[in-house]
């Protein structure tokens, strides 16, 4: 089975990262998902960025509407600019607990109304503990730059793509990123490779379904 092919942040080669003009881009070139950075601003409402601040102010400081005209948009617009038969990965970046905790339910809700073909991966452990205990059932990828020595039950990984070699005798279900080079989409898709998280669908759509 082919790889599911997820534009990384939208369609970055193109648009800025996490915009709803790259996410957008990204569905109508025919990738199967997309993927956002999302994180908690001023208003409680989640917001699609990647850093922690924007021009040095933190985002947890900015409202949404000062957000909004700086380009940045809401989790709930991503979600209504991905069709449902297409896919969702929704990173959360990392924050406190206690900060998770303060902004949960606004997080939830929208996720919950979403239910299919959605994805939330994280790089902390702690944060998708959390999120399972709100949406039990959903799939949940750990974000992991460097080989484990073991692998938390009950999670997929989501890996850079120089470790999925290293990671085939965990048995996991894989979804490795950022893949940009032709030769590499071809070795990962043999592998058995889930999904390639892309800053160039275009291209993994050519090399793959080409």
């Amino acid at each position: 089975m082919k790889p599911l092919i997820i534009g990384h942040r939208g369609f970055p080669e193109r648009y800025p990262d996490n915009s709803l003009a790259g996410v957008q881009a990204a569905i109508e070139a025919g990738a199967d998902g997309v993927e956002v950075d999302v994180r908690p601003c001023a208003d409680g409402i989640w917001v699609c960025h990647h850093d922690r601040a924007l021009a040095g102010t933190p985002i947890l400081a900015i409202g949404a509407a000062e957000l909004a005209r700086a380009g940045v948009p809401t989790l709930d617009e991503a979600l209504a600019a991905v069709p449902p038969e297409r896919y969702l990965y929704v990173e959360v970046k990392p924050l406190a607990l206690e900060i998770l905790a303060r902004h949960e339910d606004a997080l939830i809700e929208p996720l919950r109304r979403r239910a299919g073909r959605l994805r939330v991966i994280s790089s902390s452990t702690p944060i998708l503990a959390a999120i399972a205990d709100c949406l039990p059932g959903v799939d949940l990828s750990w974000i992991i730059d460097e080989a484990p020595e073991s692998v938390p039950a009950g999670l997929d990984l989501s890996p850079k793509h120089t470790l999925v070699e290293k990671l085939l005798v965990h048995g996991r279900t894989l979804h490795p990123w950022t893949v940009n080079y032709a030769g590499r989409m071809r070795a990962l898709a043999r592998l058995g490779v889930a999904s390639i998280t892309t800053n160039r669908p275009d291209l993994a759509l050519e090399v793959l379904r080409g």
